[in-house]
């Protein structure tokens, strides 16, 4: 059983893993902010909003992305939700590579994955610093309606996310992962207007974070959500899509930390169109609010090719809905 405890102020050593303090140069830059920027979202590449469409793959289909993203940040949401900028005028910038794939094991089950590769490098009037390497992957089984045989526009998703590298008890070191397991769940569902190509589609869920004992720190639990909406025009598809989510009190040394709580509201821009044998997709992140995790516009260029199933997210959910 876990011992709770409140501190209402708390050393920069036991805020490892989101708001870690680091002495760098004669100054606290919170450098572990970038690495809590690229594991905030339900699945961490902004290309590819889960697998594109509502209804699982069909057994033996499949697809396979590759995505690079890019972010620069100068600001980040403190605590209270305003933006601050970094001291000593530190600049943080992201570059990820993420390759992504899912294929359908049966009727409505299909396992998907993600590992990424970070290079992470902050430049400040102290100094600079830079890591690159394995990022957190992600795993994750689908199961659809359709295992149960019914025809309705639900599926739960099961995942987990396992860190890829050691996390750096240095407090100097850029994190590239947050340096603990998780588990989550959720519900997904959505709809397309008869006889039009805009369709409606999201989802709710809810992550358990296990402690990172390095650090020895139990970030809070999370709840997130998303919602798209979105649909063609000629020959591109495009789409918008807000993400969410809530973090609860993590625990350090025992202690509670509600100052240390993350939040996250952002938009998601989206245009697609076939190139080739697969299709590109160019995705913009733009965060709106937030507390103790950067502000910085991303954007992602991702290209992907399927196999064994129609190349349209539309014409997929077409025939999931019937229309």
């Amino acid at each position: 059983m876990t011992t709770r405890k409140t501190a209402a102020g708390t050393a920069p050593g036991y805020r490892i893993g989101t708001l870690r303090a680091a002495l760098w140069i004669g100054v606290f830059v919170p450098l572990p902010l970038v690495g809590q920027a690229i594991c905030s979202a339900p699945h961490s590449s902004p290309t590819l909003a889960q697998s594109g469409s509502l209804r699982t793959l069909p057994k033996g289909g499949g697809w396979i992305q590759v995505a690079a993203y890019s972010q620069r940040a100068t600001d980040f949401f403190d605590p209270n939700g305003d933006r601050q900028a970094f001291l000593a005028d530190s600049e943080f910038d992201t570059r990820s590579i993420y390759l992504t794939g899912a294929v359908g094991l049966a009727t409505g089950v299909e396992i998907w994955a993600q590992v990424p590769v970070h290079n992470l490098d902050v430049e400040s009037l102290g100094g600079d610093s830079r890591t690159s390497g394995l990022g957190d992957i992600r795993v994750a089984a689908r199961i659809g309606s359709e295992l149960l045989g019914l025809d309705l526009p639900l599926s739960l998703r099961l995942g987990a996310k396992i860190p890829g590298s050691d996390f750096p008890v240095d407090a100097t070191i850029l994190p590239l992962t947050e340096g603990q397991r998780d588990w989550e769940a959720s519900l997904e569902a959505g709809f397309i207007l008869p006889d039009r190509s805009e369709y409606l589609m999201g989802w709710v869920g809810y992550r358990w974070r296990e402690e990172n004992k390095e650090a020895a720190r139990e970030p809070g639990d999370e709840l997130f959500a998303s919602l798209s909406v979105g649909g063609t025009l000629g020959t591109l598809s495009w789409g918008i899509t807000a993400d969410a989510l809530w973090g609860g009190v993590p625990l350090a040394q025992g202690f509670e930390l509600p100052g240390d709580k993350r939040r996250l509201v952002q938009i998601l821009p989206t245009i697609g169109t076939q190139v080739g044998p697969g299709r590109l997709e160019v995705t913009g992140q733009v965060p709106l609010s937030g507390q103790n995790l950067p502000v910085g516009v991303g954007a992602s260029l991702g290209y992907r090719i399927s196999w064994g199933l129609e190349p349209s997210p539309l014409t997929d959910l077409r025939d999931f809905f019937g229309v």
